[in-house]
């Protein structure tokens, strides 16, 4: 007799979810240059390299170029990042433009995010330099790329409520946060809506804590891409939610400097990764926007506020200084201090006298990006901005409104976060902050004669090194000398 065989239907089974993997990576140098000069300084520590800009360049951006991972990843470019590649390397630059560009072509989607302009904590600005930042981060990518972006990468990944409302009134749909800002539960593998007000709302997407960690502090992790994408990615899914058929994305986030700089080689394990590992092992290369297209967040989750990626203190890092920085931190509030009054002073004499000229100095400025960096026309600029949609008859007040308008362009730049990241005071970070406000200064005092630079020394005696025992004041009288009378007279230190 013939046993009667059982044939079983999986055809009702969902198959295994499909695993996207999305290698995010956040490639930006702060302005280094002199502010009179617009030079770079020789910075011996990048030796054989003129600089470290020059230095990274040769061992990051062009190997990552040229391997074509730029078509592949997520990442952004900061607009200082960008704007020196631009005058300096032209073909990487372009070869970098291009991947995108592919990347469009081939989606119908970016894989680049915008950068919020000046690398600022947003969460520590005030409601106009929040918009400033974020409108010049949006008109700088779209000049670059040629179009308009979505998503925008904020310094440190620092947020607020009042950040994430300006950028989603602004078109921008998502970001990325760590997920310890998430302050209700979360699964990584997927992106969330944040409430905003007026029924508004933005996409965060969270990155993989783990791996994120591995790749950017743990060498052995970013050993072998092989390894990396056999045993290390798929113990991040999901098992559940892959056994139900449902989507799933691990995000790692890190510095883009890491692959080639930080971590000698680490570019070509990125290339192998992207063209080998991941897909061998089931895992398919997506950006953030392509994900988004195909899998639109639909649950919402709240968020820690403020919070960032590297401080475990909301943003104190950044502001009155914190524990996750050796040594004395309270500099970091001094110095804050100084500037945070200086632009305040800045601002009342911009809004004061601009006011003649411009029907709104604020959305001016807004506007000043484009008109400074020779992307609209002086006529076009003035039709926008100018009291009767012109320029004034009295090439005095232009001379004096353009030079306001570009000290508020340098006091943007004094809060660079950069220069309140690390330990201490007498570094190079601190000391170009310092000088960017000095530049400030000097165009004040060539526009109006007021003299703003005895009341920063003032507040800049407060903050002190814990190493050299040096001032900020003192690190300003370093400062390379200028031509006579860009400066109010330096009076002798007391």
């Amino acid at each position: 007799m013939i046993e009667q065989t059982t044939t079983h239907d999986f055809s009702s089974r969902p198959l295994p979810g499909p695993a996207y993997l999305c290698l995010h990576g956040h490639f930006y140098q702060p302005p280094r240059e002199e502010p009179f000069s617009g030079l770079l300084p020789i910075e011996p520590g990048a030796t054989p390299f003129a600089n470290y800009n020059e230095k990274i360049t040769a061992e990051c951006y062009r190997p990552n170029a040229e391997a074509g991972n730029f078509s592949a990843m997520s990442f952004d470019l900061g607009p200082t990042l960008a704007a020196w590649l631009e005058q300096t390397h032209t073909d990487l630059y372009q070869q970098i433009i291009r991947a995108e560009q592919e990347h469009m072509q081939r989606y119908g989607v970016s894989n680049a995010l915008a950068q919020a302009y000046n690398h600022t904590i947003l969460p520590l600005a005030t409601p106009r330099d929040k918009r400033t930042q974020i409108l010049w981060g949006l008109r700088d990518f779209r000049h670059r790329y040629g179009h308009d972006a979505h998503g925008m990468w904020l310094a440190e990944t620092a947020i607020d409520t009042e950040s994430l409302d300006v950028l989603a009134q602004a078109g921008v749909t998502y970001t990325i946060l760590a997920p310890w800002q998430a302050a209700t539960p979360i699964d990584p593998t997927e992106p969330y809506l944040v409430p905003l007000p007026e029924g508004r709302s933005i996409t965060v997407f969270f990155y993989n804590a783990p791996l994120s960690g591995g790749v950017s502090f743990d060498w052995n992790t970013t050993n072998n891409a092989e390894t990396f994408a056999t045993y290390y990615l798929p113990g991040h899914l999901v098992e559940q939610k892959r056994q139900a058929g449902e989507a799933q994305l691990v995000i790692v986030a890190t510095d883009g400097e890491l692959y080639g700089h930080h971590k000698p080689w680490r570019d070509k394990f990125l290339s192998h990764l992207i063209q080998h590992g991941a897909p061998k092992s089931g895992f398919e290369v997506c950006s953030l926007e392509r994900y988004l297209q195909l899998y639109p967040a639909t649950k919402t989750v709240q968020l820690h506020e403020p919070s960032a990626w590297s401080c475990g203190h909301g943003v104190a890092r950044w502001n009155t200084g914190c524990e996750c920085t050796e040594g004395e931190s309270n500099w970091k509030g001094a110095l804050r201090q100084a500037l945070t009054q200086l632009a305040t002073r800045g601002d009342a004499l911009f809004e004061e006298y601009g006011s003649k000229t411009l029907r709104d100095p604020w959305v001016a400025r807004d506007g000043y990006l484009t008109f400074r960096n020779g992307w609209e026309s002086p006529a076009a600029f003035w039709a926008r901005h100018g009291i009767q949609q012109r320029r004034p008859v009295d090439t005095e007040m232009e001379r004096y409104t353009l030079q306001l308008l570009e000290a508020q362009y340098y006091l943007q730049y004094s809060f660079t976060s950069c220069g309140f990241f690390f330990e201490d005071l007498d570094r190079i970070e601190p000391r170009n902050n310092i000088a960017f406000a000095r530049r400030a200064i000097s165009l004040i005092w060539q526009a109006l004669g007021i003299d703003l630079q005895q009341g920063f020394l003032v507040n800049l005696r407060q903050a002190r090194s814990w190493r050299t025992g040096r001032t900020g004041e003192e690190l300003y009288r370093q400062l390379p000398l200028v031509k006579a009378g860009q400066l109010p007279p330096l009076t002798e230190k007391r």
